[in-house]
């Protein structure tokens, strides 16, 4: 909410300076920040300014720290993976290397998640500040002892900055809608802030998952109502939504379901993120309550989705028993680092695409319909 309403203090000043340079075109409203705009205003781009280089500044921190450790792991990885690489395929290798390296900075969030919350301080502070009537200039000079030239030079830059960001969100629109690649990250980023109810965000569009978890839990309770074995398959965010369903399924229900999950976020992203939501004990209930019937799918060089409960990386000791050591498999990826006997290419490297065309999404899907009908419970 904070951080929210900091946003949008920080547009809605953006919006006043520009309009006002468009309309006084003998001055420039940036050179003279210390004596025309309200405080609230001088305070937000000033937070704002704050708020983006200590974001920048602690991501290439993380990144830096990090390089060494994600490139070793991934060297290990792909060693594993592929032992009998030809030479020619170094070169292949290296790629596959800095793919898996990028995705496991995924794992590295927690420094991210303290920026964030640091964040949030930032913009109740500012906003406190404004209230009472406290310039940023002389708290800057009397506490940090910052020139009060510096600090109205860095509102001016914090301008800029926020006019630069609102001008690179057009662009984006423009890349999302021209350029399917680009168009996938937004699509990504949207799921996840349209999935939460409104008291989460209220200054976002609706939930969608108050409409769709009702629909498909009635759609599933018919099904199997009629008899009928059903297998839920979610890709991404679509794993998220299927977990959100089976939660609200009646036991007669789940006894008729089997849950495929592929490119999931739901153990290594939300489970970290969303702890109150969707921590080890919630997802051991989704797999108890549809008996364990239950496989998801992953690679190591998918940024976003991962295991639930245990990575089973090459050369990593696994500690996982019981019935949830059988969800997590791992997909080698790419298949191969030289091309087929009948290709001239090597296969791609997928990262977060979808698997349906693999073999070993159709082996997942034979073995829960199989599952499904071996283990299905008499007729109601």
């Amino acid at each position: 909410m904070t951080v929210s309403a900091g946003l949008a203090v920080a547009f809605s000043a953006e919006l006043v300076y520009r309009v006002a340079d468009l309309l006084d075109r003998d001055g420039t409203t940036a050179d003279s920040l210390e004596t025309s705009p309200p405080l609230a205003y001088k305070w937000a781009i000033f937070g704002f300014f704050l708020a983006v280089m200590t974001t920048l500044l602690v991501a290439g921190l993380v990144t830096k720290v990090t390089r060494r450790g994600r490139r070793r792991a991934a060297r290990a990885i792909v060693t594993a993976d592929f032992p009998h690489a030809p030479p020619q395929a170094a070169d292949r290798l290296r790629r596959v290397e800095q793919a898996v390296a990028r995705a496991r900075f995924t794992e590295r969030l927690e420094p991210l998640s303290v920026v964030y919350a640091g964040l949030a301080a930032l913009g109740l502070a500012t906003s406190v500040l404004a209230m009472l009537q406290l310039p940023p200039d002389d708290v800057a000079k009397r506490y940090v002892g910052v020139p009060a030239g510096m600090v109205n030079f860095l509102i001016g830059s914090g301008s800029y900055v926020i006019a630069a960001i609102l001008l690179g969100l057009m662009v984006g629109g423009i890349f999302a809608y021209r350029t399917a690649q680009f168009r996938r990250y937004v699509g990504v980023l949207w799921d996840l802030g349209t999935f939460w109810p409104r008291a989460a965000h209220p200054f976002a569009p609706p939930c969608y998952a108050e409409r769709a978890v009702p629909e498909l839990a009635k759609r599933i309770s018919y099904l199997a109502g009629q008899g009928q074995g059903v297998l839920l398959a979610g890709h991404s965010h679509g794993s998220v939504l299927l977990a959100a369903t089976v939660l609200q399924l009646p036991t007669r229900t789940t006894d008729r379901v089997a849950l495929l999950t592929y490119g999931s976020p739901l153990g290594r992203l939300y489970s970290r993120l969303f702890p109150a939501y969707a921590d080890e004990p919630a997802l051991r209930e989704i797999g108890e309550r549809i008996g364990w019937r239950w496989i998801n799918l992953w690679r190591d060089t998918d940024p976003i989705g991962g295991w639930i409960f245990a990575s089973h990386r090459p050369g990593e000791a696994e500690t996982l028993t019981g019935p949830a050591a059988t969800v997590d498999r791992r997909l080698t990826d790419p298949q191969d680092v030289v091309p087929a006997p009948s290709d001239s290419v090597p296969p791609p490297i997928m990262g977060h695409w979808p698997c349906e065309s693999q073999e070993a999404f159709a082996d997942a899907v034979r073995e829960l319909t199989g599952r499904l009908r071996s283990e299905r419970p008499a007729r109601d």
